[in-house]
Formats: structure tokens, C-alpha cells, sequence
């Protein structure tokens, strides 16, 4: 039986690489022979441009959301927005597109409005389908990250070795536990992930070690991931990271970080 166990990659800030670590740690997990569903929760569709040849969707995130909405409970059916991706047959995808801003905003006057993500998810549990559910959300700690954070057994925290990209780290977490007193008790914090590292530098170390100091409570992992070129290059050319160059130090800082997560 496949319990579907579903985590949110946050961070209220842009730039950190959620969306590049969503899409490349679903690969890695899919290569090791888990089924492995993304969810694309942010307008901006990154994720889904990365993983489809051809990013253009009919149904999408947006729409899956305003059916649960508008209480189409019976009628509800998550296979109709699940596609194949261009990378794995066991890496599936809800698509997003510009249309999930105008869904998120119908979710500020939606009634149980923390609850119609989890609501869709809890259907694609009930399916048996997949081991992995990963949700890509958006820089925001508004109704998108509550829905988000209720429907996740727990949350992947995304971080550079900068200053400003960790000082809104007090905020997120700040956030996350009120959505764990409030809404969900189980909610755990997987650990934070320090990503795009310029290790030519001595300010990225002190900064590595500033926050592993700091968050040492919620699992600073062992593995940081490299800065790399290969990374935009590999997602304009539709593959993951470690298709497009295994030898790659990101590369092999991605599948080292997949097995850590997996002890």
C-alpha cells in the first residue's frame, strides 16, 4: 500500500531554488523506483516548464482547486489534472499556469479555506498510486503556504548561505508553527536544505555554519548543494540535473541529498 507521503518545499523567498530541488529531488526519487507525483503550486509554473516538453494544460492546479471549491466532492476526479512529465515515467505532474492566481484568490473566501488542498491530495492518496507528493509553492506565507502546509506530512525548508535568504527563515518557521498549534498538529519540520552554495568564498562558509548553528533543532541536512550553471541549463533543455550531468558537483550533491533524506 503506498501512503503517498506528501511534502511542501518552502520559502518565502524567491530565488532559493524550491523549484530546482522539487524537480530534481522528485527525479532522484523516481530513478530509485518510487512513483512520485510534483504539484506545481505557484502561478509563476516553473516547475512545470522544467519537467513538460510541452507546458501547455488544459486542467491544471487552478482548476483542480476551484472544483474542490465550488464542492464538486462526488464529481471530483484528481486523474483528469496528473500528467506524464518529459523526465520519468514515474515522475507525474499537476500542472500550473497563471490561471492558479485567480484560484488563489477564490481561496481567501472559500469555506474550510486552509483545508481544499489537502482536500485534493487526500483523493490522490486514496488512489494508492504514488510513494511521494511533492508541492512546489510559491514565495508567500499567506493562504497558499497554510494550504499547502495542512495538506504535507511535512516540510522541506530550501535556504542559500546568504544573509538576506536566511533572514526571513525566523519568519517562516514562525509561520509554520502557528500552522501546526492551529490547523495541523502532526506537522513536522523535515529539515532545511542549504542550496546554490559558492563555496569559493569564505562568507558562504561562515554563512553554512551560522545556520546550521542557529537551526540545529529542525535537521540542518549534511549535504549542501553547489551553485551551478549546469542547473538552468538542464532545465531549459527539459531534464534533470542529474540526466543532463551526473559527474556535475550539483549533481552529486542532489542524489547524496536524496539518500540522506531517505535514512
Amino acid at each position: 500500500m503506498k501512503d503517498g507521503k506528501t511534502i511542501a518545499i518552502l520559502n518565502h523567498k524567491g530565488g532559493v531554488g524550491k523549484t530546482t530541488i522539487t524537480f530534481n529531488f522528485g527525479a532522484e526519487l523516481a530513478k530509485k523506483g518510487y512513483k512520485v507525483l510534483l504539484i506545481d503550486f505557484d502561478s509563476q509554473a516553473n516547475l512545470t516548464k522544467s519537467t513538460c516538453e510541452n507546458p501547455r494544460f488544459k486542467e491544471t492546479i487552478a482548476e483542480a482547486i476551484a472544483e474542490v471549491i465550488n464542492g464538486n466532492f462526488e464529481a471530483l476526479d484528481p486523474q483528469k489534472y496528473i500528467n506524464k512529465t518529459s523526465i520519468s515515467e514515474n515522475l507525474n505532474i499537476i500542472p500550473s499556469d497563471i490561471r492558479l492566481a485567480d484560484a488563489q484568490e477564490a481561496l481567501n473566501n472559500a469555506v474550510a479555506r486552509e483545508q481544499i488542498l489537502k482536500i485534493l491530495i487526500d483523493e490522490i492518496k486514496a488512489m494508492e498510486v504514488y510513494d511521494y507528493i511533492l508541492i512546489d509553492n510559491a514565495p508567500s506565507v499567506r493562504i497558499d503556504f497554510q494550504n499547502a502546509c495542512v495538506a504535507s506530512d511535512e516540510i522541506l525548508i530550501v535556504t542559500e548561505p546568504r544573509e538576506f535568504s536566511t533572514d526571513g527563515m525566523d519568519s517562516l518557521i514562525f509561520n509554520t508553527e502557528k500552522v501546526r498549534k492551529f490547523l495541523k498538529p502532526a506537522l513536522a519540520i523535515k529539515g532545511i536544505l542549504i542550496n546554490k552554495a559558492d563555496m569559493r568564498t569564505n562568507m558562504t562558509k561562515a554563512m553554512i555554519d551560522f545556520i546550521r548553528e542557529k537551526y540545529s533543532q529542525y535537521n540542518v541536512y549534511d549535504t549542501v548543494v553547489p551553485h551551478s550553471v549546469k542547473v538552468a541549463e538542464s532545465q531549459f533543455l527539459v531534464k534533470s540535473l542529474c540526466d543532463y550531468d551526473k559527474n556535475n558537483a550539483a549533481s552529486e550533491a542532489i542524489m547524496k541529498f536524496t539518500d540522506e533524506y531517505l535514512i
